[in-house]
C-alpha cells in the first residue's frame, strides 16, 4: 500500500527494553492507495484487509505477528473506545 496524505502519530515503545536498543514509531495514515502486492517475501508473513472487529479475536488466535503489530492495533482501538484524540485533534 502506498501512503497518501499526512501522517499521524500515534505511539512510540520499545518493544525489548533491556535487551536491544529498537525504539518504534507507530504512524497511522487515514488515506491510502494501493500501489501493488509485498514484494519482500521474506518480511511478510501474511498480508490482508480485515475489519477493525476482527483484531482481538485474531490477537487471541495468535495471528497477529510482532509486537509493533499488537501494539500498534491494541493501541488504536484503545484510544478509539476511550475517545483519544489524535496528534491532529481529530478522534483517532
Amino acid at each position: 500500500m502506498g501512503a497518501v496524505g499526512e501522517p499521524e502519530k500515534l505511539i512510540s515503545f520499545e518493544p525489548l527494553p533491556g535487551n536491544v536498543t529498537a525504539p518504534m514509531d507507530v504512524y497511522l495514515w487515514r488515506e491510502f492507495e494501493r500501489i501493488g502486492e509485498p514484494t519482500d517475501t521474506e518480511e511478510t508473513g501474511r498480508v490482508e484487509w480485515v475489519p477493525l472487529s476482527r483484531v482481538l479475536e485474531l490477537a487471541q488466535r495468535g495471528e497477529l505477528l510482532g509486537a509493533g503489530t499488537l501494539v500498534a492495533l491494541l493501541y488504536f482501538l484503545t484510544s478509539r473506545s476511550a475517545g483519544g484524540q489524535g496528534q491532529a485533534g481529530e478522534p483517532a
